[in-house]
C-alpha cells in the first residue's frame, strides 16, 4: 500500500497525494527589511516573497539574485541563510504536488528600481501588479499568499540578525 501526505496549497485548501507522486524541489526566497518595510511581491489575492526555484547548475544565492530581479527588477547582493524548512504544497488542485526544500535569505544590499519588465511567462499566471514595500507593522493585516507564515519567517529573521 502507497503512502499518501497531505498538500496545501497558498489557500490553505488540502489535498491527499501519494509520495510517489511528489516532484522535490529546491526554493529560495528573499526576506529584505528597510526602513522596518518588507519586500513583497502581489500574488494570487495577497501578497508573498520574492523568490524560486532553484534551476539545475544553479546555486542558491545565484538562484535568488535572478528571482529577485525577475520578480522586482532590483538587484540583489544576498545575505546569509537564516532559515531553512520543507513544505509539501501544490499551487491548486490541478497542479503536480511538490515537495519543497526552503531557504530564506536576508539581503547584503539591494538596489535598482521596482518593475516587473522581467517576470516569466510561468510567473505572470499569478503576479498581480508589481513589488511594493509594507510595514512590518502592516503584516498582520496583509493577506500571505505562502507556505510559510509572515511570522514563522519573521521570528525566525528576528532570532538571527
Amino acid at each position: 500500500m502507497s503512502k499518501t501526505v497531505i498538500c496545501r496549497d497558498v489557500f490553505g485548501n488540502e489535498y491527499e497525494r501519494n509520495v510517489e507522486d511528489l516532484v522535490q524541489t529546491i526554493r529560495v526566497y528573499a526576506f529584505v527589511v528597510v526602513d522596518e518595510k518588507l519586500l513583497v511581491t502581489k500574488q494570487w489575492d495577497g501578497y508573498s516573497l520574492p523568490g524560486g526555484g532553484v534551476e539545475k547548475g544553479e546555486d542558491l544565492e545565484e538562484a535568488l539574485v535572478r528571482e529577485v530581479k525577475e520578480e522586482t527588477g532590483l538587484d540583489i547582493v544576498p545575505g546569509k541563510p537564516f532559515y531553512n524548512t520543507s513544505r509539501l504544497f501544490q499551487r491548486d488542485k490541478d497542479s503536480e504536488a511538490k515537495q519543497a526544500f526552503m531557504f530564506y535569505f536576508d539581503a547584503a544590499s539591494i538596489t535598482g528600481e521596482i518593475t516587473n519588465d522581467a517576470i516569466t511567462e510561468s510567473e505572470q499566471k499569478y503576479t498581480q501588479g508589481i513589488a511594493e514595500w509594507i510595514p512590518l507593522a502592516d503584516i498582520d493585516e496583509s493577506q500571505f499568499r505562502h507556505s510559510v507564515t509572515f511570522r514563522e519567517i519573521l521570528q525566525q529573521y528576528f532570532e538571527t540578525v
